[in-house]
């Protein structure tokens, strides 16, 4: 497993996928810092927070568009389903390397609360849970997008069809409070990714949004390993 997770991060920053993905969230965090923290004057870092959860749907599927469809096209990947290593730490290769990328992308970002603590008076508490929501929602959407890419053929496929997933996602969040059947709202807020995330933009370390962040991506990785299991023994 270590040495797909080494290659892999390599491969994010040889090909400027990598460099790509932190600049974006980056010019993402300028722009809602320089209107809301410095121009409104504002101490809240939640605008920041929110518009770079948003920002991940458009920018997650980059990051996992090529974990396994771009190796599946060239046939690379015959030759690492046909090592003695589990599909299971080939997954998790490839998961840990790209949230390795978002981890270090959300550490960079901290310039900004730095900066806000050196010019004003900043509420930690909400930046220490904002940030834990941007990763657990981060995670999640990797773990969506390397299962897209697992049964594709075509890096812009996987591209196009996991953002397309994730739009669906926030898209569903939106027309939850318009709901009028109660069944349909209580089932949909319940699978909610963007639901429970506000909870920590709303100052609140929810256990359970934990929880379903955790379960949802373990699942995802799952049916990825099990992609992946099929393609081996259909090869074998």
């Amino acid at each position: 497993m270590k040495a797909i997770f080494r290659r892999e991060c390599e491969s994010d920053f040889t090909t400027m996928i990598g460099y790509i993905f932190m600049a974006v969230c980056m010019l993402v965090c300028g722009v809602f810092f320089t209107s809301t923290n410095i121009i409104g004057g504002s101490a809240s870092f939640v605008s920041v927070v929110s518009s770079v959860s948003y920002a991940l749907i458009l920018i997650t599927p980059i990051l996992t568009m090529r974990s396994f469809a771009e190796e599946r096209k060239s046939k690379a990947d015959q030759l690492l389903l046909t090592a003695p290593v589990s599909i299971t730490k080939i997954v998790a290769g490839k998961y840990f390397s790209a949230l390795a990328v978002l981890c270090v992308t959300l550490v960079v970002t901290l310039v900004f609360p730095i900066a806000l603590y050196i010019f004003g008076n900043p509420y930690w508490g909400e930046i220490v849970l904002g940030y834990i929501g941007m990763a657990l929602l981060g995670a999640t959407f990797i773990s969506i997008g390397l299962f897209v890419s697992s049964v594709t053929e075509n890096q812009l496929t996987a591209c196009i069809v996991t953002m397309g997933i994730l739009f669906l996602l926030w898209l569903s969040d939106t027309l939850i409070p318009s709901l009028s059947d109660n069944t349909l709202y209580a089932i949909l807020s319940a699978l909610s990714l963007y639901g429970k995330f506000s909870s920590f933009t709303e100052g609140t370390l929810n256990i359970a949004a934990i929880i379903y962040f955790l379960t949802m991506t373990t699942l995802f990785l799952f049916f990825t390993v099990k992609a992946v299991e099929r393609r081996r023994w259909s090869k074998g």
